[in-house]
């Protein structure tokens, strides 16, 4: 089966609603427990620590007979400190909290698919018998899908396990308001299109989502799906076409 296309999204309104509808999408996510639409079909995450203290059991386990999920995504960005922000022990420590979700369970998804953070996560999780049933992954960078896409075969080869790339796009690091990011929406629509027909040809890339941000962003503007209005940009229309 091919790959999934998805979203990850954090908005609770309508308009949230309205952008997910309109990229004829297979999946999306919301960085938390809590689902605003099932249609598209929602996947819960466990964002991190503070989730599981606010009873994101009981609402993934009360919710299953309306949004019918059969995944559940791990820690975001454990390596960062604005996200889940917690040492590999910490981790480890509460993993079985996710395991009795009884779901199919996606590892935590670190800042890049090589982090320190995740081989000493992994190495930890398979000396305790812990269970993770696929690898999740971000990336961002350079308009190159070669790239992109060795680093989603060595993330499969390294853990002999399906992929889900969470979060992707095209970035430019060094931009600031005052300094454009050097990759033009043609270069992003040119790597997008490379990239999703690159996945869908993997048989252990189960899914992918590709990240955006604000047209304004200096780092990340051309890769935006929506303009400030909700409506496409052109980036946005070619999603809802692949």
């Amino acid at each position: 089966m091919a790959a999934l296309k998805g979203l990850g999204h954090g908005g609770r309104d309508a308009l949230a609603v309205k952008q997910l509808k309109s990229l004829n999408l297979d999946w999306h996510y919301t960085w938390r427990s809590r689902a605003v639409t099932t249609d598209p079909p929602f996947v819960p995450m466990v964002r991190d620590a503070g989730d599981l203290q606010e009873n994101a059991h009981r609402y993934v386990t009360e919710a299953l007979p309306v949004t019918g999920a059969e995944h559940l995504l791990g820690f975001n960005e454990p390596d960062l400190k604005g996200q889940a922000n917690m040492t590999t022990g910490k981790a480890v420590d509460l993993w079985p909290q996710l395991e009795a979700f009884g779901l199919r369970l996606g590892s935590p998804a670190t800042i890049k698919p090589d982090a320190w953070w995740l081989g000493e996560f992994m190495r930890k999780a398979k000396s305790k018998g812990l269970r993770i049933d696929f690898m999740t992954m971000h990336c961002y960078g350079w308009p190159k899908a070669s790239d992109f896409l060795r680093k989603v075969t060595e993330l499969h080869e390294r853990y002999d396990r399906p992929v889900w790339v969470t979060e992707y796009a095209v970035a430019d690091w060094k931009a600031t308001a005052s300094t454009p990011n050097r990759y033009s929406r043609e270069q992003v629509r040119d790597f997008m299109t490379e990239t999703v027909e690159g996945m869908r040809a993997m048989p252990y890339v189960e899914r992918f989502a590709w990240k955006t941000r604000a047209t304004s962003d200096p780092k990340m503007g051309t890769s935006a799906l929506f303009h400030a209005d909700g409506t496409l940009t052109s980036v946005g229309r070619l999603y809802a076409t692949l």
